[in-house]
């Protein structure tokens, strides 16, 4: 198949969705797939075993407003000649103005959604649909929407409700991502116990109250480190934060690492916490720390609950707190036994459920039904 991804981001874009789009290249290519990637232009940007397209922002923005002004776009798809397209993330102005060229040149057109936003209320949900009409004549002209979770299938159906939706997760690398390999974090650090924190340091995280956390935890484990990888406009507020609680030698920030530090770091931890407020739609991070061997604690929230059975692949929040977080920390700390079948049980679910082995050839069986008709 000669298959199209659209993506807002792609590499060196760091994120869940530029990662899946990534990996998804890679593995369609390598099974004699043609793929082409059509994202935004960006610096800095390798080479790729498979095509790649860059855009500027203008060229798509254009294609909103008026489809003549820009007929280039609808030319380079029907140079290309796609048997799908396969657009990611529904609400980004890529991913809108190539839904929209792909339908008219009459491309079979698949979409992923990667959202999961307000699941929770169903009345805020529905109303939200209908005053985002003009993005709902642009969604609804797709053949088939993969929703990456329960929660995600549901958002995207508030918009566009006739649409066919199947949840696919988003596929995790069990090779790259395995209990097995280096420990070099570990070894530099000299810590009894390490906690693990991977994402944005944004509000809907919910880092800061792990971070507050960390004044307790270090009470009843006096060695034990919290690791934070990632950046984000709170790195200010957060670093202030632990200078007022006196917790400089408990919290590490290794900032942005590159995709390859990733599953050592993984891999050093003794725990990885999530303490995500809202906006979860599947939980791409815990899926790769469950895969890693890392037990797992995380908010009971949107797609992290359908990764997640508590006590049995890893622990889930009753509430979003430090002192919360701290007491479910504290019984992984002190309890060896847990924190090792946590992890095996969660790593068998990964190899079985959500490894890119489990995942590409429903992905492929979608792309050949759309073909279909």
């Amino acid at each position: 198949m000669r298959v199209v991804l659209v993506t807002e981001w792609f590499p060196p874009d760091i994120g869940g969705v530029a990662a899946h789009v990534r990996d998804l290249a890679l593995i369609l290519s390598s099974r004699g797939h043609e793929v082409w990637v059509i994202t935004k232009k960006k610096n800095g940007r390798r080479s790729w075993p498979f095509k790649i397209v860059e855009l500027e922002y203008t060229d798509y923005l254009k294609t909103l407003y008026s489809i003549p002004s820009n007929g280039s776009l609808r030319r380079l798809l029907k140079d290309i000649d796609p048997d799908v397209v396969h657009v990611h993330h529904a609400f980004t102005p890529i991913s809108l103005a190539f839904t929209l060229i792909s339908t008219l040149n009459g491309h079979p057109t698949v979409l992923t959604n990667h959202s999961a936003y307000l699941y929770d209320y169903d009345a805020l949900l529905k109303a939200m649909g209908y005053v985002a009409f003009p993005v709902r004549r642009v969604l609804g002209r797709v053949d088939k929407v993969i929703a990456v979770s329960g929660v995600a299938a549901k958002f995207i159906k508030s918009f566009i409700p006739s649409v066919p939706v199947e949840v696919i997760p988003n596929g995790v690398d069990i090779r790259k991502f395995s209990p097995q390999g280096s420990k070099k974090l570990r070894e530099s650090l000299g810590a009894d116990f390490v906690i693990l924190y991977v994402g944005r340091l944004v509000y809907r995280k919910g880092v800061h109250y792990l971070v507050d956390s960390m004044e307790f935890i270090i009470r009843e484990c006096p060695k034990a480190i919290l690791v934070i990888v990632g950046d984000g406009p709170l790195k200010r507020h957060l670093k202030e934060r632990i200078l007022e609680l006196g917790l400089s030698r408990s919290i590490v920030f290794l900032g942005k690492i590159t995709d390859d530090e990733l599953p050592d770091v993984y891999r050093s931890s003794d725990v990885l916490v999530m303490p995500s407020l809202f906006g979860e739609s599947l939980g791409i991070v815990a899926l790769e720390g469950m895969a890693s061997g890392v037990p797992v604690i995380a908010s009971s929230i949107g797609g992290l609950k359908e990764v997640i059975v508590d006590g049995v692949t890893g622990l889930l929040l009753k509430s979003v707190s430090p002192k919360v977080i701290a007491e479910t920390v504290f019984r992984l700390c002190s309890d060896p036994e847990l924190s090792w079948s946590l992890s095996v049980r969660a790593r068998s679910v990964v190899e079985r459920k959500y490894s890119w082995d489990a995942i590409i050839p429903k992905i492929e069986e979608v792309y050949k039904e759309v073909m279909r008709g």
